[in-house]
C-alpha cells in the first residue's frame, strides 16, 4: 500500500513540475505578496514624500524645514517657489503634504504667532493624517528647542491644516474606489480566460480554426462578449460607489469611462493569453489566482510602487491595475482631467495593445 501511495505521489509531482509555468507562479507568488506585505507593514508611513514653499528663506525656515526633513515619517523631495506648483505635486500624487512657510516668517515669529500651512492628500487618509501629525510635531519640537535655546518663552507658531480631496479623511473613499478597481480586475478575467480553453476542452478548437476565421478575428470575437460584461459592469459599479457610498465624482466621466475600457481590453488581454497557454478550465483558473497575487501585490494597494525597491518599481509598470487605480483615484477623488493623469493613460493604452498582441501570439504558438 505505502508503495502505490508513493508511486502515485511521485507521479503527480513529475506533473506538476511538468508544468513549469504553473509552478513558477505558485512560489514566487505568494513569496511576491509576502515581502512586500512585510515591507509596508514594518514601513508604515515613513518617508512620505513632502513638498516646501520657503517663501521667507531665512535661517528659521530653513530650521524648521530641516526638523521636518529630519523626521522618519517625512522626507522633503523638493523646494517649490509658491504655493500653486505645491497644487500639481499634491493632483498628480508625487507628494502626500506640501508646507508653506510665509514671506516675513522670522520677524514674525519675533513678534508674534505666524502661521504656517500644511495641505495634504486626503485621498489617502491614514498617509495623510500621518504626514500632518508628524510635520506638526515637528514644527511644535522646533519651537520647544527654540526657546529652551533662548532661556525664554518663545512665540508658538500657528499651525493651520488643510485636507485636499477628502477633508473628512473617510477611509471608504480610498477602498472603495480600490475595490471597484478590483472587482472589474476579476470580471475581466474570469469571463475571458474560460474562452479558448472551454473549446479546447469541449474539442471545437480545432473546428474553429479550419474555417475562415483568423486568429485575431478569434480572439476578437471572444474579447466582445467579455468587454461587455465588464463594461456592464462598472457601470453597475459606478452607480453604487457614487450613489450608494457618497463616493465623489469629480473629474470627467468621459475620461474614466475611456480608460476603464482600455484597463478591461488589457485585462481582457491576459485572460485570453491565460487561457490559450492552458490546457484545460482549471490550470487556467490556478494561473489566474496566483497571478491575481502577484498583480494586487504591484498594485500599490498593499504597498505604494513609489516606495518599492528600484527593480520592483520599474516591474510594477508592467501591470495594467496598478495604473488603473491611480486613474480611479485621480479622476474621482481630485477632479483630475487627461493632462494630469496622461503617463498612467498611454501606459493603460500601450499595455491593452500589448496584452491583446500577447493573446494572439500565445495562440498561434501554441497551435503551429
Amino acid at each position: 500500500m505505502f508503495d502505490r501511495i508513493q508511486n502515485l505521489a511521485l507521479k503527480e509531482f513529475i506533473q506538476i513540475t511538468r508544468n513549469w509555468l504553473l509552478l513558477v507562479f505558485i512560489i514566487l507568488g505568494p513569496v511576491m505578496e509576502l515581502v512586500l506585505l512585510a515591507r509596508a507593514t514594518r514601513q508604515g508611513t515613513t518617508h512620505m514624500a513632502t513638498v516646501v514653499v520657503d517663501q521667507d528663506r531665512s535661517q528659521t525656515s530653513r530650521q524648521i524645514i530641516s526638523a521636518i526633513d529630519n523626521t522618519e515619517e517625512l522626507d522633503v523631495v523638493a523646494h517649490l517657489d509658491s504655493p500653486d506648483q505645491a497644487d500639481a505635486w499634491l493632483e498628480r500624487s508625487q507628494a502626500v503634504l506640501a508646507i508653506v512657510l510665509p514671506p516675513n516668517l522670522e520677524a514674525d515669529l519675533a513678534a508674534g504667532s505666524p502661521e504656517v500651512q500644511l495641505i495634504a492628500d486626503g485621498t489617502n487618509s491614514t498617509s495623510s493624517g500621518s504626514a500632518l501629525n508628524a510635520a506638526v510635531g515637528a514644527i511644535n519640537a522646533f519651537g520647544i528647542r527654540r526657546a529652551s535655546a533662548y532661556a525664554r518663552e518663545w512665540p508658538t507658531i500657528d499651525v493651520r491644516t488643510q485636507v485636499r480631496y477628502n477633508p473628512t479623511q473617510d477611509a471608504n473613499h480610498f477602498t472603495i474606489t480600490a475595490q471597484l478597481g478590483f472587482v472589474i480586475y476579476q470580471v475581466a478575467l474570469v469571463v475571458a480566460v474560460a474562452g479558448l480553453t472551454r473549446e479546447r476542452e469541449l474539442g471545437t478548437l480545432e473546428q474553429l480554426l479550419v474555417t475562415p476565421t483568423r486568429r485575431l478575428e478569434l480572439i476578437v470575437g471572444k474579447a466582445i462578449p467579455a468587454l461587455i460584461i465588464a463594461s456592464v459592469d462598472f457601470l453597475l459599479m459606478y452607480a453604487i460607489a457614487v450613489w450608494g457610498f457618497q463616493v465623489p465624482m469629480r473629474g470627467p466621466f468621459v475620461v474614466l469611462l475611456a480608460l476603464s475600457l482600455f484597463f478591461i481590453v488589457a485585462e481582457i488581454g491576459l485572460g485570453l493569453t491565460v487561457s490559450a497557454i492552458s490546457r484545460t478550465q482549471q490550470q487556467a483558473g490556478l494561473l489566474i489566482f496566483v497571478l491575481a497575487l502577484i498583480d494586487v501585490s504591484f498594485s500599490g494597494y498593499v504597498m505604494p510602487v513609489e516606495r518599492m525597491p528600484t527593480a520592483l518599481y520599474a516591474l510594477a509598470q508592467l501591470f495594467p491595475l496598478q495604473h488603473y487605480l491611480a486613474v480611479i483615484r485621480s479622476v474621482m477623488l481630485k477632479g483630475a482631467g487627461l493632462e494630469a493623469i496622461w503617463p498612467q493613460a498611454a501606459a493603460l493604452v500601450a499595455l491593452s495593445a500589448g496584452c491583446i498582441s500577447a493573446a494572439v501570439l500565445s495562440l498561434r504558438g501554441r497551435l503551429d
